[in-house]
């Protein structure tokens, strides 16, 4: 007989004992999704515009982690999943790409819980469909606005935890000063005052969790969520659904990385790339899971 659902906010389980995340509850709530009008750092474009609220009806669970490199290694030898040849890599101030480098093979070492990287959107979209097909729930990517739900967990202020930067480095992997001591000739707009003693990606669950238990929803990696680009918050869902349609060759990505300066460590702050072509050194994913 199957156990049943868990439903209390913030309980975590796990669907099966080997290949699946462990995953977190998440209760309903609406919160202000977009970057506050008195917000300095937001993108002048308008792309974190207008500010507006949603109100997610539904409990859910999200990934207490960001998908590991060990976790995306059981899918691809599952599904014999072929190489991509070429990944975008940082080499301040330039993203050029180098074949030969693909999610096992990045240009700085990694171990097997740093989160996977190198990664495309497609290719994160066919993980959640092999995790589904084994743990025999349905998984997917997060939609942008129950991301920025989970991230704030509760709060107000840029980051979940506050609206400085300079404890930054307790909870997020950014662009901090072990970085910029590691590329002292890039021109950084901005950083981290502090060290958070990390050069690149970080093992997942290395700083301090936010309000909901979740780890990394700031800086070490970004991650792929499943929603359409769009330049704007202009009809946006206010359900905490997905968008469907706009620049659907391109996906939004979310949360900073470890290239990230603190305009990135923002909660609101959003990006996009091809959804298909794009795998970058600092862009990986989380997972959801319906109740």
């Amino acid at each position: 007989m199957r156990a049943a659902e868990p439903r209390a906010p913030g309980a975590a389980f796990r669907d099966c004992s080997s290949v699946c995340p462990e995953m977190v509850v998440v209760a309903p709530g609406t919160f202000l999704m977009g970057a506050a009008p008195d917000d300095e750092h937001q993108d002048k474009d308008g792309e974190e515009q207008p500010q507006h609220r949603v109100t997610i009806g539904y409990a859910f669970a999200v990934g207490k982690f960001e998908i590991t490199r060990d976790q995306y290694a059981s899918f691809a030898h599952d599904t014999h999943l072929s190489d991509p040849d070429g990944c975008n890599v940082h080499e301040p101030p330039r993203w050029p790409t180098i074949m030969g480098l693909n999610w096992h093979n990045t240009p700085f070492p990694q171990t097997d819980r740093d989160p996977v990287v190198c990664v495309s959107w497609e290719e994160a979209q066919a993980y959640t469909q092999w995790l589904s097909r084994k743990a025999g729930h349905t998984y997917r990517l997060l939609s942008e606005a129950e991301w920025e739900y989970v991230a704030r967990a509760g709060t107000t202020t840029q980051a979940f935890w506050g609206d400085t930067q300079e404890n930054g480095c307790e909870y997020a992997n950014g662009v901090d000063l072990t970085l910029v001591e590691r590329f002292p000739k890039a021109k950084w707009e901005n950083i981290v005052p502090c060290r958070d003693g990390y050069i690149f990606t970080a093992p997942v669950g290395s700083f301090k969790p936010n309000r909901f238990g979740l780890y990394d929803m700031e800086g070490n990696a970004f991650e792929w969520v499943a929603d359409c680009w769009a330049k704007s918050y202009d009809g946006a869902p206010t359900d905490g659904s997905a968008r469907t349609e706009g620049e659907c060759g391109n996906r939004v990505n979310r949360g900073g990385s470890w290239t990230s300066n603190p305009t990135g460590l923002r909660s609101a702050h959003r990006g996009e790339d091809d959804a298909s072509r794009t795998r970058v050194v600092d862009l990986g994913f989380r997972v959801a899971r319906s109740l």
